[in-house]
């Protein structure tokens, strides 16, 4: 199984994440914001998938996209969002995605998707 990041603000959404993904076997990191995210990897942590959201407080996930792509460059990111007032989510998913990005889910996807898109960025 995978060694997954997961950078996700909202405690529940991570929470949820955590469930799903340690279930299947996966190892879970968790990281509230993309600040803590880049730190933890800088402190020499190796992940196979990131699974990041886009809104976040500290470091948005476009900005922690570009910074893990040159620190962790063969992992493979997947971009979630919900998107806010200020930035539609298909916005910051496509932008995502043009980043390298190998899955964008909109929030609420269903559990199907995100094992999906793991098992496919594995």
């Amino acid at each position: 199984m995978s060694r997954i990041l997961i950078v996700e603000d909202t405690k529940l959404m991570r929470d949820s994440l955590i469930d799903v993904l340690s279930a299947v076997g996966h190892e879970i990191v968790t990281a509230d914001n993309g600040l803590i995210a880049v730190e933890i990897v800088a402190e020499g942590s190796q992940f196979d998938i990131i699974v990041t959201d886009i809104i976040m407080p500290e470091m948005d996930g476009i900005q922690t996209i570009l910074e893990l792509q040159t620190m962790l460059p063969d992992a493979r990111i997947i971009a979630i969002s919900g998107g806010s007032a200020r930035l539609d989510k298909a916005q910051g998913l496509e932008t995502a995605s043009r980043l390298g990005a190998v899955a964008v889910l909109e929030k609420p996807f269903e559990v199907d998707a995100l094992l999906g898109a793991i098992e496919a960025a594995a």
